[in-house]
């Protein structure tokens, strides 16, 4: 089962606008290119040659017309196409005639997002009992059966949340994992050394914290209180916990890979309740459990003690108070909605319509899907889709038979994971069945409240079982992405996608290439960048490399990592290697496989080809969400997907006649291939 997270009921909902964060800083002085995700450095900038800054010289008209939309946190390629997706799921949500359970399940919950009348007379009081009863805690032992009993604590933080994943090493079965809460400040590196980010989710996070308690009778100082003893409680709980960048990092995979028995998660945790939790939970019949962060057990068990009562009731209330807001009254939400404006540099907001589409396609992907399927006919993409797929996977095979660094057994293993590949195409033919769930007539929370309690209900179904591989991981269909799964060897080529530039009727070849192709190509060599190169054919964390092999593959990743890390964003920031990494890696070797097929086609114009790269990655955004994105994004920045990427091959340097001493250039010996 998806593990859902509920993006808009909290503060930090990553929508944005374009507002500077720091006017003494220079976002002009990016090396080798200027930053062309700002706005204002586009604006400032004349359209530079092919030679010196590709994707600026493709992009510039692009850019200089477009503005990001209230309440958006920015806008680029797959926002548009978003846009028009959205369009056709409102169509699906508002129509009185859609038949099924599935479109009454998805129209209820629209309804009861955009039923702003009954929510403004409701107001905090769905908050209030909930508060009162942390706020009436008075020992350990009352907080235990508190954070131990799952019909009192929807929506509080419970430091740890229980739920069943696939197993890393047997990829045909669940195991019960143990993980925990975020942190207030986004990230546990802001509690060891504050940066701008963290200081705008203090922010952020202080004054939505203050706009919904105050409305439940604390005073501002009170509340001010209590957020900074939550940050005392968390500064503690962040020591061991893992960073944002470790979190991307593929050795966290082999760090994480920790499956202990019942008796060793008890003796693990002997303070805080955690087999209770487990028990009362319904997963206390689990035979297994992944525990991807046992320090952070440790940690958590010396601060749950009676000393630190006050600070716990502290995050709790804060915490839960934030989770709430977005689904309250217009005032809540509106203080939501300033929170997130205040974090990512963003102004206004998003229409009720788009918020409401956002919502519903989050919490309920499956019956969407089926309910926009029963009103679109996608049969035929479907098969487009899926030969296109077949051909990329192809092409990729040779491209994979002629790496000569590469042993003949290593190669033979690669070979095998690229045949087993599982083409995830535009939808799924067997679905997750949500007819027990009823949502009709419910106000949101209570909503909200039914599809938790109804997804948990599907994942304990998972405890001790079997992966049903007839079933797709992830049912998101209606988003601009794709993806690709390292349990199931999957890519997931979806509808969400399918739009200008990307995928079009009566596209040219090189348009569909440089478009739908390259990220086709994209997807299938995340089974072979860093982290998918961990795991084999059947999705298994295993290791199927020769040594010497694997050993060359890190050194060539090493130097990617490396050229990345010397490129400046901007004045004082870098861009991270380590993070971006698996990403880079299959940016290239998506291009490189549509660069073999090209050679295949007669007359074919390379020109047109990377002009279409490049308008993939077209984005403008706030400097705040840029300067999160350096922070938190595993991908490479838009402007730095196409340059960084294109400079890797001779056909770019013959189409645009890019010679040594142009901005452009990278000698062959300094190029960054992994594959």
């Amino acid at each position: 089962m998806k593990k859902k997270i509920l993006f808009f009921f909290s503060a930090l909902l990553l929508i944005g606008g374009l507002v500077f964060a720091d006017a003494e800083k220079d976002y002009k002085s990016g090396k080798p290119w200027i930053d062309s995700n700002l706005k204002e450095n586009v604006v400032s900038s004349q359209r530079p040659s092919p030679k010196d800054d590709y994707h600026l010289y493709v992009n510039y008209d692009w850019l200089l017309k477009n503005e990001i939309p209230e309440g958006e946190k920015g806008i680029n390629s797959f926002s548009q196409v978003q846009k028009t997706v959205e369009g056709n799921i409102i169509e699906v949500l508002t129509a009185p005639d859609l038949p099924g359970h599935d479109a009454e399940l998805v129209q209820s919950l629209y309804n009861a997002i955009l039923d702003w009348k009954s929510r403004d007379a409701l107001g905090v009081k769905p908050l209030q009992p909930v508060i009162d009863q942390i706020k009436n805690i008075r020992t350990i032992d009352e907080l235990s059966d508190f954070i131990t009993s799952p019909e009192k604590t929807f929506l509080v933080p419970k430091f740890v949340w229980v739920g069943n994943t696939v197993k890393p090493a047997d990829s045909l079965s669940y195991i019960t994992q143990i993980g925990f809460d975020g942190f207030m400040l986004n990230d546990a590196a802001e509690y060891k050394k504050r940066t701008d980010v963290g200081d705008r989710y203090y922010q952020a996070g202080l004054y939505e914290s203050k706009a919904m308690l105050t409305r439940l009778g604390y005073s501002e100082t009170e509340v001010e209180k209590m957020f900074n003893d939550m940050l005392v409680l968390e500064t503690k709980l962040a020591k061991k916990a893992f960073s944002n960048a470790q979190m991307h990092s593929p050795d966290l995979i082999r760090r994480g890979n920790n499956a202990f028995s019942a008796k060793r998660v008890a003796s693990l945790s002997p303070g805080f309740p955690l087999m209770r939790f487990i028990e009362n939970n319904g997963y206390g019949e689990a035979k297994e459990f992944l525990v991807p962060a046992p320090r952070r057990l440790s940690v958590l068990n010396r601060v749950y003690k009676k000393e630190n009562l006050e600070l716990i009731k502290a995050y709790m209330i804060i915490k839960t108070a934030c989770n709430y807001s977005g689904l309250l009254d217009s005032q809540a939400y509106d203080a939501a909605v300033k929170a997130e404006n205040m974090v990512i540099g963003s102004k206004g907001k998003v229409e009720d319509k788009k918020m409401a589409v956002q919502i519903v396609r989050n919490m309920l992907s499956t019956p969407l899907n089926k309910a926009y399927l029963e009103r679109n006919d996608l049969s035929e993409l479907k098969k487009r889709i899926t030969k296109i797929c077949q051909d990329t996977v192809a092409i990729y095979r040779n491209m994979l038979e002629e790496e000569e660094w590469l042993s003949e057994k290593t190669k033979e293993k690669a070979l095998e994971k690229l045949d087993s590949i599982r083409i995830h195409a535009v939808y799924p033919e067997k679905w997750i069945d949500y007819t027990a769930l009823e949502l009709k007539g419910l106000p949101l929370v209570e909503c909200i409240k039914a599809i938790v309690d109804f997804d948990r209900k599907l994942d304990l179904a998972h405890t001790n079982g079997k992966v049903d591989r007839t079933l797709w991981l992830n049912e998101e269909l209606l988003i601009a992405n794709a993806f690709y799964y390292q349990a199931e060897n999957s890519i997931n080529i979806i509808p969400g996608l399918m739009g200008s530039p990307f995928y079009y009727e009566g596209m040219s070849q090189e348009a569909l290439m440089g478009g739908v192709g390259v990220i086709i190509g994209h997807e299938i060599s995340h089974a072979f960048d860093t982290t998918g190169a961990m795991f084999d054919k059947d999705g298994n964390f295993k290791n199927w490399w020769k040594r010497k092999d694997f050993k060359a593959f890190k050194k060539r990743a090493a130097k990617l990592i490396a050229y990345y890390d010397n490129i400046t964003v901007w004045d004082g920031m870098k861009s991270n290697g380590t993070l971006v990494q698996g990403e880079a890696i299959a940016d290239m070797a998506g291009m490189k496989a549509m660069l073999r097929l090209a050679k295949t086609i007669p007359g074919f114009d390379y020109k047109k080809f990377f002009e279409a790269f490049a308008t993939n990655w077209r984005g403008i955004y706030p400097v705040e969400f840029e300067q999160f994105l350096n922070y938190n994004d595993p991908h490479p920045k838009f402007y730095l997907r196409t340059n960084v990427t294109v400079q890797q091959f001779d056909e770019f340097y013959d189409a645009y006649d890019i010679k040594p001493g142009d901005n452009m250039y990278l000698a062959p010996e300094d190029r960054i291939l992994v594959w």
